[in-house]
């Protein structure tokens, strides 16, 4: 039995919030889409945040965030991180694991053999390996102020098809699943772990290929990505990154504390699909 998993009462929000000190968070990949839209909203509703990303932005970061320059593919920087976060402001209660890449949509025949295999590697590193090393550099400080993780998933943690998701992406987001299930059960009572699974976003894709890790920015106009999602989704909805980050917030609030191992989804209604 791990030592998260003892008799002490189960973590009912952050505690920082019980006390009324400003709960702080860190995002992992919080620099652009998704991420930077969670950090904002976080910051907006009074946490402390902290990003981590490869590529932070050059100039003043927004109002209430700061950032920490690393790769969460590397235990040592997301140990960093953590050390940064809590130098900084003492604690840490929010764990949001966001940090992405994609494949571009390749197909098992689409590729040669050896560059399959590597953009596999470069998804699953990220995806997966990034998620379970950014918890475990966490954990501790998160056990100690009855804390949470929320983890972005995506409707290929689900689905395999009309999504745009290769084979590597979609088996990389269904690792996830169970990463955050694994997580969930591993670490109650003391840590919430949860998720936000969004379908039908509007945000650059970073594709990954063979031969570099910075990947590339797949952007479709405009209107053909309204037309796609829209006839993808029952709702026929469009959503964008900042009508996500409310879905993480309330994950991380008191509102939740009766949930871990729950993944929301986001998606246009896709599971009746």
């Amino acid at each position: 039995m791990s030592d998260s998993q003892d008799t002490e009462a189960p973590a009912t929000a952050s505690a920082a919030g019980a006390r009324g000190t400003a709960p702080v968070a860190l995002v992992t990949g919080g620099c652009s889409g998704i991420g930077r839209a969670v950090a904002e909203d976080f910051a907006a509703h009074g946490h402390r945040v902290v990003v981590l990303d490869r590529q932070v932005p050059q100039g003043a970061p927004p109002p209430g965030v700061s950032y920490v320059e690393g790769d969460v593919r590397s235990a040592e920087d997301n140990a960093r991180a953590v050390e940064e976060v809590v130098a900084r402001h003492g604690r840490l209660d929010v764990f949001v694991g966001n940090a992405g890449v994609h494949d571009g949509g390749a197909g098992l025949r689409d590729l040669p053999a050896a560059e399959l295999a590597e953009v596999t590697r470069r998804v699953l590193d990220v995806d997966v390996l990034g998620y379970l090393l950014g918890a475990r550099a966490a954990v501790e400080e998160l056990i100690r102020t009855g804390g949470c993780m929320v983890f972005t998933l995506s409707d290929a943690s689900f689905l395999v098809s009309g999504n745009g998701a290769g084979v590597a992406y979609a088996a990389a987001k269904h690792a996830a699943l169970g990463v955050v299930r694994h997580l969930a059960a591993d670490l109650a009572p003391r840590v919430r772990v949860n998720a936000v699974a969004p379908g039908g976003v509007v945000t650059g894709l970073r594709a990954v290929d063979a031969v570099t890790d910075e990947g590339r920015l797949v952007f479709l106009r405009r209107e053909e990505i309204e037309r796609t999602i829209r006839a993808y989704n029952p709702l026929g909805v469009l959503l964008e990154p900042a009508q996500l980050a409310p879905y993480y917030r309330f994950l991380a609030s008191a509102a939740a504390v009766g949930l871990t191992g729950e993944v929301l989804r986001p998606d246009g209604g896709l599971a009746v699909r």
